[in-house]
C-alpha cells in the first residue's frame, strides 16, 4: 500500500512553490543517486521511484508557513513519500533534499490507521508512532542517524564535486563548519555509542561497527538486535528509555 501511495500519488502545486530550474532538477538527481547509493551500503534493495514532483522547494520561509511554524527550512510526508525544502544557496539546497529524502527513500516506512480512524506513518527509519498518533518514539536517534548519513553525503559526494567544493571550502575557511543538519543530536548520539564500545569491547573493535548496527536498523526496520544490545549492555529496559532519546 505505501508504495502505492507514493508511486500514485503526490500534492497538487502548493502556494508559493517554486518551479525547478535545471539546475535544480540537478541538484534533486545528486541528492537522490546518493540516498540510493549510501542506503544500499546498509543493506537497502529496493527503492520506490518518486518523480520530481514528490519534491516541493520553496522561497524563504516557505516550510515554516507550509507546516504552521512547526519546522522552518524543511520537512517531508511519510505516508506520500514527499519532500519540502527551502530554496536557498545550491550547497545548503542539496544538503536538505537529501535530509528529507534519506526520510523517505531510505528509512523503512510503515503506515497504520489509527485509532481515530486517520491514516498515518508508524514507522519512520528508527522512529515508531503510538497509535493513538500522540506519541513519537526513538524520533531524536532517528534523525541523528539521518544526520550520520547526510554528513556522509557532504563528504563524500559534495566535497568531490567542484560546484560544491568551492563553498564548503569557503566555509571552512571561515572557521566554520557546513550544517550537515542534526549536528547537535549526532555528537550525542556518538558519546552513547562510545559508551557502548567501552562496555562491549570484546564484541566490537570500534565505535562505526556499531554505528553501522544501527543505520542497518533504520533502513531494514528490524530493531530487535539493537534492543538486544543496548539491554545487554545498561540492563533491562535500557531500550525502553532510549526511545526518549
Amino acid at each position: 500500500m505505501l508504495r502505492r501511495l507514493f508511486e500514485e500519488y503526490s500534492t497538487d502545486s502548493l502556494d508559493n512553490e517554486l518551479e525547478k530550474s535545471e539546475r535544480e532538477l540537478e541538484i534533486v538527481k545528486i541528492a537522490t543517486e546518493a540516498v540510493k547509493k549510501i542506503a544500499s551500503e546498509y543493506g537497502r534493495e529496493n527503492f520506490i521511484e518518486l518523480t520530481e514532483k514528490h519534491i516541493h522547494l520553496f522561497p524563504d520561509r516557505g516550510v515554516e508557513e507550509l507546516t504552521k511554524g512547526r519546522l522552518a527550512i524543511g520537512s517531508h510526508s511519510t505516508v506520500l513519500g514527499e519532500a519540502f525544502v527551502d530554496r536557498r544557496d545550491d550547497l545548503s539546497t542539496a544538503i536538505t533534499i537529501f535530509h528529507e529524502l534519506w526520510h523517505t527513500l531510505a528509512s523503512h516506512n510503515a503506515i497504520q490507521v489509527k485509532t481515530d480512524g486517520e491514516l498515518d506513518w508508524y514507522r519512520s527509519g528508527f522512529s515508531v508512532l503510538s497509535r493513538d498518533g500522540k506519541t513519537k518514539m526513538f524520533h531524536h536517534l532517528d534523525e541523528a542517524l539521518v544526520g550520520h548519513a547526510t554528513k556522509r553525503f557532504v563528504n563524500e559526494v559534495l566535497r568531490k564535486r567542484s560546484d560544491f567544493a568551492v563553498e564548503i571550502e569557503r566555509i571552512e575557511s571561515l572557521d566554520s563548519e557546513v550544517d550537515t543538519t542534526r549536528q547537535r543530536e549526532l555528537t550525542d548520539f556518538l558519546k552513547y555509542l562510545d559508551i557502548i564500545l567501552e562496555r562491549n569491547k570484546g564484541e566490537f573493535s570500534n565505535r562505526e561497527e556499531i554505528l553501522d548496527l544501527f543505520m542497518k536498523a533504520q533502513i531494514t526496520g528490524n530493531i530487535l538486535p539493537i534492543a538486544r544490545l543496548v539491554d545487554g549492555t545498561f540492563g533491562k529496559g535500557a531500550f525502553r528509555k532510549l526511545s526518549e532519546f
